[in-house]
């Protein structure tokens, strides 16, 4: 009997480390993707830009999350994308988030990089490795953060008239509550904002694009008869992908790094490069 229970003892420890080794490696399993995104109402001078979105790289906390925003770096180097937009939760730890800061800095795109806020950068978190909120030299390393703002990004090779991106940025404490974007014709506003908005959310009024993180996908999701299952849910709107949104849509990423612990189970981490389309284009 003592030989049997010794050998399930070992048989389930076993399971448990090779399934703690998969999560493990899973968390450094990188899905680094180019999409077409199909945008109501884009005018059709902004098709082609290209943005690389980059959510929850949680740099500065324990784990592996430098080195899978290393990759999503030296591969959207090659690619050279005209924007890319972080959607919160990006840095943590003083000492890591300076080398986050750093690898970003070296993307450079040439209509700049932009900026909101997530919870782990105020300090605000269940996770007992979160670390206070700290400042970083966001703009030295060529980032503009957005809090409750927009900026006007003009278009430098759309022909005629000045057209190009309104980027909004809401800051996490206010939901970028009463947040519109400039009314200055031919400018199309994009929000960017850490937590997904759900459908009752009034934002959707002034925005048909917005692009979101927070969600890790679920960072753990479990087989189940209706699906994946994701225990830590939080009673968001939608856990990744493409969301119809109001009249428009919302990005959400699975991000980058991990919290809390460092693993992931069938969401892998996703750095993604999104061409912009208009939704009555044809796709080349």
């Amino acid at each position: 009997m003592r030989r049997q229970f010794g050998r399930a003892a070992l048989g389930l420890a076993l399971c448990a480390g090779g399934g703690t080794a998969y999560m493990l490696w899973e968390s450094q399993w990188l899905e680094r993707r180019e999409r077409d995104l199909a945008i109501p109402g884009l005018p059709s001078t902004l098709e082609g830009l290209t943005v690389l979105h980059l959510s929850d790289v949680h740099a500065g906390q324990p784990g592996l999350n430098l080195r899978s925003l290393r990759k999503a770096v030296v591969w959207a180097e090659e690619r050279k994308p005209d924007l890319v937009f972080l959607t919160g939760d990006i840095l943590g730890g003083r000492r890591g988030g300076r080398k986050g800061l750093a690898l970003l800095s070296r993307l450079n795109p040439r209509l700049g990089s932009f900026a909101v806020k997530g919870n782990h950068e105020y300090g605000l978190s269940k996770n007992p490795l979160a670390h206070r909120p700290l400042e970083f030299a966001w703009r030295e390393a060529g980032i503009v953060q957005l809090q409750d703002q927009c900026v006007l990004v003009p278009h430098p090779d759309a022909p005629g008239k000045e057209t190009g991106l309104a980027i909004c940025g809401a800051d996490y404490l206010t939901g970028g509550h009463g947040l519109e974007p400039p009314d200055e014709e031919g400018f199309f506003p994009v929000l960017l904002i850490h937590r997904p908005p759900g459908a009752e959310n009034p934002l959707q009024e002034h925005f048909r694009l917005a692009f979101a993180g927070h969600t890790h996908g679920g960072q753990i999701r479990l087989p189940s008869p209706w699906g994946l299952w994701a225990p830590h849910r939080e009673g968001l709107p939608y856990l990744e992908g493409i969301q119809p949104w109001g009249s428009g849509l919302v990005v959400v990423s699975r991000g980058i790094g991990t919290t809390f612990l460092p693993l992931r189970l069938l969401t892998r981490p996703q750095a993604t490069m999104y061409r912009l389309r208009s939704a009555g284009s044809s796709v080349v």
